[in-house]
């Protein structure tokens, strides 16, 4: 080696010259390094090499920047590592799934199948969920989950539509992948408090005859449920050609149960001019054509200004397990009628007061 500056011979490994004192370049030099943003490459421990690119930052819960990365592994030695570094741009990464974008999916299709009752609860389930909606769904915790319950549906039923509805998009989270666990199944639930239903009054019903008399039609409707059992739901898959006008029955249009579903909806002597008289309101092939939302607002205005209480369209068909009763008519008749499986069941929808208790028991004679 000699000096770069006067030539002389140098010790070998000099990095200054003795003599005039000048540093020598050194003979090594230092690896290239790749710019940012063309990767990296590292050896695992198994000893093969993996190719890593970062393509972007995305932002966690708590605000702070966090990298989103490629890679693919499986190479023998650094130089092929390397050169498939490129290549990785174009590696599609799996997009985070949120409850938005499983609800998208969901309800176009496995939804589609329910009953349109059922729809709408889930329907207003989502709306209830909308506030953790576009959070990656792997980011939810159950305590999340909790709140929003809490806060959105205090009462069991709205709070177990939310529940099923998550517990739905879990499952198809967790078969994409998503998410290893379903966190739904940890919700509670609030307490459930069963409201008693109540039937309508003899002189309440009197009312809503004079009602339906004054050419109330939608009163119409009202009375043919609390004469005939039918549940609102019932009333609005009704068609006309469902009624069997000699045998008075509608035969169709039963709902939930397969019971219900088969067992005619029986019409009384008293009720078949009502019948068709809404039959020629309605303007269409159903035998109600009035929106479900519209209906369930004209109920409340008409029944609470003939009872002055505020009773719900299920009040009806309690009314007709009570009145049946009332009628001393055999409680398996009164089960067929309601359409109930058990008797158990059909004795939930029977309400009979104090006086005619006493009027009852005062029918006896003695032994």
């Amino acid at each position: 080696m000699q000096c770069i500056k006067c030539k002389k011979e140098l010790p070998e490994g000099a990095v200054y010259c003795p003599a005039c004192g000048k540093k020598q370049v050194s003979s090594s030099r230092k690896a290239a390094k790749r710019g940012n943003g063309t990767g990296s490459v590292y050896k695992r421990k198994d000893g093969g090499w993996m190719a890593v690119k970062v393509i972007g930052y995305q932002t966690t819960r708590d605000g702070r920047a966090r990298a989103v990365r490629v890679s693919r592994g499986g190479f023998s030695t650094k130089k092929e590592a390397l050169e498939y570094l490129p290549l990785l741009t174009g590696q599609k990464v799996k997009k985070k799934s949120t409850l938005a974008s499983l609800w998208a999916g969901w309800s176009s299709s496995y939804m589609t199948k329910l009953s349109a009752s059922k729809q709408t609860h889930y329907k207003t389930a989502y709306a209830k969920i909308e506030s953790i909606a576009y959070t990656e769904i792997d980011q939810l915790t159950i305590s999340d989950l909790q709140e929003v319950v809490d806060e959105q549906a205090p009462t069991y039923y709205p709070a177990r539509d939310i529940k099923n509805l998550l517990s739905h998009l879990y499952k198809r989270a967790e078969a994409q992948q998503d998410v290893h666990s379903n966190l739904s199944e940890f919700i509670v639930l609030p307490d459930f408090e069963e409201a008693e239903r109540k039937p309508f009054t003899e002189e309440e019903l009197k009312a809503l005859w004079q009602s339906y008399g004054s050419g109330e039609k939608l009163t119409g409707y009202i009375l043919l449920m609390i004469y005939s059992g039918m549940m609102p739901g019932e009333l609005f898959q009704a068609r006309k050609d469902m009624i069997d006008w000699d045998r008075q029955c509608i035969i169709g249009a039963g709902l939930k149960t397969k019971k219900r579903k088969e067992t005619p909806i029986v019409i009384a002597d008293m009720m078949i001019p009502v019948l068709h008289d809404l039959c020629e309101f309605s303007r269409s092939e159903m035998l109600i054509d009035v929106r479900r939302d519209e209906f369930y607002k004209e109920f409340e205005r008409i029944v609470t200004g003939c009872t002055g209480r505020k009773l719900t369209p299920y009040s009806c068909r309690h009314t007709t397990a009570t009145a049946l009763a009332l009628g001393n008519i055999a409680p398996s008749v009164i089960q067929e009628v309601m359409r109930h499986t058990k008797f158990s069941t059909t004795q939930r929808y029977i309400h009979v007061d104090t006086d005619s208790m006493l009027g009852a028991v005062n029918t006896l004679q003695n032994a």
